[in-house]
């Protein structure tokens, strides 16, 4: 059993090569090893045939790129391999008959390739298509745990959504009434990406929704359960952080609990703030003062006291802690695929460029602060490719 496992990893590793190479560069590699075949299938001369090394890049090019770049693939070999029976003819007097034979294997030649060369695809495309089905529908389901409305409040307005880099979300969040006006607020990412992120993250909503309901229930014996549950039920590299508070809206407190997620924060107009981040405030201002002098840039409180992440140690204890919020101040919750959203030049989208768009939208309900928030991002990202969920809360107390 073990003598199999570096094979598997060797193979692996190569495929995982190939899978982030470029198009120009995965063609230009296929091309240079068919002219290196072509080479050594010449100076090895025609007692020695590498015939069969001219599938390879064929394969390769036809898995990866598609159909239209392996047939191309294919006439190259084929070519290649009548420029190499022309190389290696003794006489450069050629009968008509020895003209029909080349032609012939050329043609021959070719068939094969592209027979090859348009199987591999046909294989790749059904692989895709299946993966796709599956996806879709995990996704469907997927979309059923995510709340599908904010419930309404008399002092308080919600609005969240989760943006996923591929078909399946490791990201979660959720909005779950467990009182007359009390709110649960949720947001965590699984470690990971794909189904087993997508299944964890069902699994650790599941737990939450099933014990947040229960009377009685602190966050901290919530996150505690939480905690334990997700240790015992998966491996050791299997982790989560969440963010869970409880807004109450007749006294307008947020009791809260921060297991290593990226801290949400308070972000807050009407003067500083007992436990802002007085350095990110004074960042925000300066960027934006220029463009918008006056425009009233916000104080944020950061909320990340708490614990552990999840699944690490299951006797991790949890400390709850509660802010005060006023009328004005919104509640900005989000997973690291926000901030942490890259541009072409290597610069991550930041705190102080989510607290400046909120704050020029502050007026406006979450909802519409949301959007305005993810049409930010995409102009900062521009083409650059994301890999990274993006989930964002918005709350605001009105």
């Amino acid at each position: 059993m073990n003598t199999r496992r570096p094979a598997g990893r060797i193979m692996a590793t190569i495929l995982g090569h190939f899978n982030r190479q470029s198009t120009t560069a995965l063609l230009t590699r296929a091309y240079a090893t068919i002219v290196i075949i072509t080479c050594v299938d010449y100076l090895t001369g025609p007692d020695l045939s590498v015939f069969i090394f001219y599938f390879f890049p064929i394969i390769v090019v036809s898995w990866y790129l598609g159909r239209r770049q392996g047939i191309a693939m294919a006439f190259v070999a084929a070519l290649a391999t009548s420029i190499h029976d022309l190389l290696t003819m003794d006489s450069l007097s050629i009968t008509a008959f020895n003209d029909v034979l080349r032609y012939w294997a050329f043609f021959q030649r070719s068939g094969v390739f592209l027979l090859v060369s348009v199987t591999v695809a046909a294989l790749r495309s059904f692989e895709n298509e299946k993966r796709e089905a599956e996806h879709r529908l995990a996704r469907k389901v997927q979309s059923f745990l995510l709340p599908q409305s904010s419930p309404a409040m008399d002092h308080f307005t919600c609005f969240g959504a989760s943006r996923s880099f591929d078909h399946l979300s490791g990201d979660f969040f959720d909005l779950v009434p467990v009182g007359p006006h009390k709110l649960a607020i949720i947001v965590g990412d699984i470690c990971g990406k794909g189904v087993s992120a997508a299944l964890l993250m069902a699994y650790v909503q599941g737990v939450l929704r099933s014990h947040i309901l229960l009377d009685g229930q602190s966050l901290g014996n919530l996150i505690r359960t939480v905690n334990r549950s997700l240790h015992l039920s998966t491996a050791d590299d299997k982790f989560a952080t969440l963010f869970i508070g409880v807004y109450d809206d007749e006294n307008q407190e947020l009791s809260y609990v921060n297991a290593g997620h990226d801290a949400p924060v308070v972000l807050r107009w009407n003067g500083s703030a007992r436990g802002a981040d007085r350095s990110i405030a004074r960042q925000v201002r300066a960027a934006a003062e220029p463009a918008h002098r006056g425009n009233g840039l916000p104080w944020t409180v950061k909320l990340k006291a708490g614990g552990l992440l999840l699944g690490v140690d299951p006797d991790a204890e949890y400390e709850v802690h509660v802010q005060t919020l006023r009328s004005g101040d919104i509640l900005v919750c989000d997973t690291d695929g926000v901030k942490e959203a890259r541009n072409g030049l290597g610069e991550m989208y930041g705190l102080e460029r989510l607290a400046h768009v909120v704050s020029e939208h502050r007026q406006e309900p979450p909802g519409r602060i949301y959007s305005q928030v993810l049409d930010d991002i995409e102009r900062f990202v521009g083409t650059e490719p994301q890999f990274d969920d993006m989930t964002l809360v918005i709350g605001k107390v009105v």
